[in-house]
């Protein structure tokens, strides 16, 4: 209607947030994946203080993520098994723990290089376990009429956090210091376990989870196995599964190498550092409209295609940037395109997913998001530290744009477009 007003308008783009459930769930998300995010950006900038190194920068990432790899099949079959509700309170409040640990243990004075991996090894452990179901609870808050939007607001906070995050992150890092940037990070855990603990359990929508857990290793291995037979026979779900590991085995490493680009290829202050990882996050905010309006409209095959090569684009331009806001900018379309991915690939998979299957399906594509990132980690950081950071990104953006044009060529995107 010509006269609505702005909030009609928005019920009618998004109405999953119309719904009270999803609505106190996305808005935790909202704050809670930005200081995650956050945290792992201000230990990195520590891991980097006390080494000056990008390989134990690498290495930082590695712990972080490799848990998240090991605990996968388990994951999986906890997110179909069990309370997804009970399980999210669960390890978010083991989270909080972790952080608040971390902003302990730098304001004591702790500079024990082995101290810290291990915090963050404990991290991800807890984290890999929540991924799936946290992933798979939002089609629990929502009937399925308004599922794909549910999705994508959930990928739009979700990646975007992957963004704004590690900006503010590095805004309070040149501020305050790193100790002030982990304490925020604990704090972050705060507003998703008021909403979870608000949430009406008598409202959500179960149609997938079985009754009751069976027990016992066999019974997870099983389960895995059986949702990897199901994943096989689900093309559109592969495409989506391969063209992420691309991404986050290229290009999401980048990421923790930021601040050596800072360091000494910008040779910025800390305060510049901060400058620099802000560029995702904003890129990712003004994109963020047009990804979950008129993108959503289009093919998703054709939004991956533009959403690959322009990935793989912007970080060449990043590596190849000849002055600051250059890199700026590369950066900032890093974020636009990271979010633009994301979101397309991750509501691909929950759309063409059976409910049953739900969240071991998602824990198998988030092991496309995250399995590879630990040994990405380590390699980037290694290569750094011998190549030098901008021919090892460079490289690594022509492999994105190269991999996702040999994805079109195949006639995998078109399958994005299924179901």
């Amino acid at each position: 209607m010509a006269g609505a007003g702005p909030r009609e308008r928005d019920r009618r783009r998004f109405p999953a947030l119309g719904i009270r459930n999803y609505r106190l769930f996305w808005i935790g998300g909202v704050l809670t994946n930005n200081g995650r995010w956050n945290q792992y950006v201000a230990s990195y900038f520590v891991v980097y203080q006390l080494t000056e190194s990008a390989a134990w920068v690498g290495m930082a990432g590695f712990s972080s993520f490799i848990p998240m790899l090991v605990t996968n099949p388990l994951a999986g079959y906890v997110s179909d098994r069990f309370d997804r509700r009970r399980v999210l309170l669960a390890t978010n409040a083991l989270n909080a723990a972790v952080a608040a640990t971390l902003a302990v243990a730098w304001g004591s004075g702790v500079r024990s290089i082995g101290v810290w991996m291990t915090l963050l090894l404990v991290g991800g452990t807890f984290y890999g376990i929540q991924l799936p179901t946290w992933q798979s609870f939002v089609a629990e808050c929502v009937p399925r009429r308004h599922l794909r939007n549910a999705i994508t607001l959930n990928s739009i906070q979700f990646n975007a956090a992957r963004t704004v995050g590690p900006a503010v992150g590095g805004l309070l890092i040149g501020t305050f210091g790193p100790g002030w940037a982990l304490a925020v990070a604990a704090a972050s855990y705060g507003p998703v376990l008021v909403a979870l603990l608000r949430i009406d359990p008598s409202a959500l929508h179960r149609p997938g989870q079985a009754a009751a857990p069976s027990s016992g290793r066999a019974s997870v291995v099983g389960e895995y196995r059986a949702s990897i037979r199901y994943v096989r026979g689900k093309p559109g779900i592969r495409a989506a599964i391969i063209t992420v590991a691309l991404i986050s085995t290229a290009g999401q490493p980048i990421v923790q190498q930021i601040v050596v680009f800072a360091e000494e290829v910008f040779e910025v202050s800390p305060f510049w550092f901060g400058m620099l990882g802000s560029a995702q996050g904003i890129g990712a905010l003004i994109s963020a409209p047009l990804v979950a309006g008129e993108l959503s409209r289009l093919r998703r095959s054709r939004i991956q295609l533009f959403a690959t090569t322009g990935y793989g684009s912007a970080i060449v331009l990043f590596a190849l940037a000849p002055a600051f806001w250059v890199g700026y900018v590369g950066l900032g379309l890093i974020g636009a395109m990271h979010l633009t991915s994301a979101t397309n690939l991750n509501s691909t998979v929950q759309l063409q997913v059976d409910d049953a299957f739900r969240g071991r399906v998602m824990a198998i594509y988030l092991m496309g998001v995250l399995g590879l990132a630990p040994f990405a980690n380590l390699l980037m950081g290694w290569l750094i530290s011998v190549f030098g950071p901008r021919p090892v990104v460079t490289m690594a953006g022509f492999l994105v744009v190269g991999g996702g044009l040999a994805l079109q060529a195949t006639g995998r995107y078109r399958r994005l477009d299924d179901g």
